[in-house]
């Protein structure tokens, strides 16, 4: 029927359709309640940095483009973005969340906005705080 190359070639297109669905439906209501129960669950990871205190963390695309670059990963709270712990997660393509995602989901859940770091690092020698030339 299909030759092997052929049948690569719709599983590919399929996959692509359906993660463009999926960044059309995370931004719809059932959708942003769906992620709502990802978000309180951890399921997307917590932020790196030990001054977020384990600040839960949301996706997001760097590009809408399909195949320019690959998921990663929001915090909310110092407002950077992170290379995924998951193996997994690093393979999912960033335009089936998006660059919209992270910012409309805390918008439409404003409660759950994090206040910024109060605590930054001081870098010190033996104690002494370093002076910047």
């Amino acid at each position: 029927m299909f030759t092997e190359e052929q049948n690569e070639l719709v599983e590919s297109a399929a996959e692509m359709l359906y993660g463009l669905i999926h960044v059309r439906y995370i931004l719809t209501s059932k959708g942003m309640s769906a992620m709502l129960e990802k978000y309180k669950s951890y399921d997307f990871g917590r932020c790196p940095r030990v001054y977020c205190c384990g600040q839960p963390c949301l996706p997001v695309g760097q590009s809408d483009i399909p195949r320019s670059s690959t998921v990663k990963i929001y915090c909310p709270k110092c407002e950077d973005i992170y290379y995924p712990r998951s193996k997994y997660q690093g393979n999912i393509d960033g335009a089936y969340f998006g660059t919209t995602f992270p910012n409309l989901f805390l918008m439409t859940y404003g409660h759950l906005k994090p206040q910024k770091p109060t605590q930054i690092h001081v870098p010190t020698v033996f104690g002494f705080k370093i002076h910047k030339p």
